[in-house]
């Protein structure tokens, strides 16, 4: 079985494609979701690992699949290791890199729990909706949940943790050089900012509720935090941090989605220039913002900051695939 997927190559053209996002997982949390997706895969699948910025993870995975390899039939798994440590990264590389064409792919955050249906449950949902660009779940664990689930089912919305994108859309994303800006923490909410306006901001309006449906029984689980534990303590704060982060992102892809009607493929390269550049054309806007969000001014001053993004211009490197003979060509 061949997968090739750039100019001059004929691509296989798969059922299903999954891309399983992965970074500080451990090899076996990540294993518990590979499991999950090989269980909820269908037939001719092709299931890519994109680890980012661990290597050690990426290996060990891979030592773990040739182990114990859940996979079975026409279902291909690849674990891909990508040096630079951003899930915006990652996810451009496997859009414009990895993506082995299929008519349609999931995207599954890799510490989530699929249930067995979920892929075909929004499978048979979107082939029933032409209008639709893509489809997600609902949360129906964790402290948030419920709300969140009740707050996506009527005001629409697309959960990070499990979406799915048509052929049409990927190949639009591919074609139009659309990538998400480097060190962006809310990936999901511009993703699914820029389905809500059809990709083009400039001709569409605002409807994400047609344009991304929420199936109410497309779900998964999560392992259970333990709150006392000093590295949860600590990632939670983190986690704040990067929260307050997003609040800057999100005024800032308002602003250029839906007050500018810029294309998404324009955005900036990074969430810096992104968030810079409102700031400068927004400055009453922006010091609201920092007023009643005062952590987003720490957010602020790491923007400030340059970061060196040089490690972007590295392809993703493969660590295995099963089966062993499918050939890769990359773009």
């Amino acid at each position: 079985m061949e997968i090739r997927n750039h100019k001059g190559c004929h691509p296989t053209q798969f059922s299903w494609a999954v891309a399983v996002f992965a970074a500080r997982e451990t090899p076996h949390e990540l294993m518990c979701t590979i499991t999950s997706v090989v269980e909820a895969a269908g037939t001719s699948t092709a299931i890519d690992v994109m680890v980012n910025g661990n290597a050690t993870l990426a290996t060990a995975t891979a030592d773990l699949l040739k182990k114990n390899n859940p996979a079975s039939g026409s279902t291909v798994i690849r674990v891909w290791s990508i040096v630079l440590g951003d899930k915006a990264h990652a996810w451009n590389q496997y859009v414009h890199t990895v993506w082995p064409r299929a008519k349609l792919s999931f995207f599954v955050d890799g510490y989530v729990r699929l249930k067995p249906d979920a892929f075909n449950l929004l499978s048979e949902s979107l082939a029933a909706l032409p209008k639709s660009l893509g489809g997600t779940g609902v949360p129906t664990t964790g402290r948030t949940a419920a709300k969140l689930r009740e707050s996506m089912l009527t005001e629409g919305g697309m959960h990070g943790n499990l979406f799915a994108l048509k052929e049409s859309v990927m190949d639009q994303l591919r074609q139009s050089c659309f990538n998400l800006p480097l060190g962006i923490y809310r990936t999901d909410s511009t993703l699914g900012a820029a389905l809500a306006f059809g990709l083009d901001p400039s001709q569409h309006q605002w409807d994400i509720k047609n344009r991304i449906f929420v199936h109410p029984e497309v779900s998964w689980t999560t392992a259970e935090r333990k709150w006392w534990r000093y590295a949860e303590v600590k990632s939670q704060l983190k986690r704040i941090l990067r929260q307050s982060q997003g609040i800057l992102e999100n005024r800032a892809i308002e602003n250029f989605l839906a007050h500018r009607r810029l294309s998404p493929a324009d955005l900036p390269q990074t969430a810096a220039e992104l968030v810079l550049e409102w700031v400068n054309r927004c400055p009453d806007k922006a010091r609201r913002i920092l007023w009643t969000s005062p952590l987003s001014r720490i957010a602020l001053k790491k923007f400030r900051n340059p970061r060196d993004w040089s490690a972007a211009k590295e392809f993703p490197e493969l660590i295995a695939t099963w089966p062993n003979k499918t050939s890769i060509c990359l773009k």
